[in-house]
């Protein structure tokens, strides 16, 4: 096993980079993180895809919250889509915490507390900027998990959703998506039942 020096000149020498970058942490040796050993992420990766996966409580909406204040700091817009509510705390500046502090010590960072410029948008009823979407931009997917629907109406979700599709009939509000639904049970049954299968009046309520 390297010693701590030598772990600190591989993680130096493996995280220099060319041009601007975020600083995520420091690397850990023996289970302790290394004073100034950054892990630093190229500003100009960012525009790809990433995955943060973990337990529960292993920091994944604090490693989310790093990335968004840290591209706010360099001036780069982040949306977000914060359902929980987690992500809100961007807006005030941290209280600080002993914890914070005896952290960021190892770490080698010091701990500045800002508040970051934070709009609120919503799509319901709730208070923000109210954003409009149609029910087609929404997809069936998302429109599954924001109604809450159990697997057998996502599925029917999703067969209306290829209806319209095929037919080149525009969703634009819940009252579309309740006329093609009625058709596919009603007026259209057989029609539709011959090409999409038959869609269950029970599951639809």
């Amino acid at each position: 096993m390297p010693s701590k020096e030598e772990f600190f000149a591989h993680i130096e020498k493996g995280y220099t980079t060319k041009g601007d970058y975020l600083i995520m942490g420091s690397a850990m040796y023996e289970g302790e993180p290394v004073p100034g050993a950054f892990v630093k992420v190229p500003l100009k990766t960012l525009n790809r895809h990433g995955l943060i996966a973990g337990a529960t409580g292993t920091g994944k909406t604090k490693t989310l919250q790093i990335i968004a204040e840290n591209l706010s700091e360099k001036g780069i817009p982040v949306l977000l889509m914060d359902l929980k509510g987690d992500l809100s705390g961007l807006a005030q500046p941290s209280p600080g915490h002993p914890k914070i502090d005896e952290r960021h010590e190892k770490i080698g960072l010091p701990f500045d507390p800002k508040r970051f410029p934070v709009e609120i948008l919503s799509l319901s009823e709730q208070d923000g900027v109210k954003l409009r979407a149609t029910v087609s931009e929404f997809g069936p997917i998302l429109l599954s998990r924001i109604l809450d629907l159990s697997v057998t109406q996502e599925g029917i979700v999703a067969v209306i959703f290829k209806y319209c599709d095929d037919h080149k009939l525009p969703l634009l509000d819940l009252k579309d998506f309740k006329k093609a639904l009625q058709y596919a049970t009603g007026a259209g049954k057989k029609e539709f039942t011959e090409s999409y299968g038959r869609i269950s009046t029970s599951s639809t309520g």
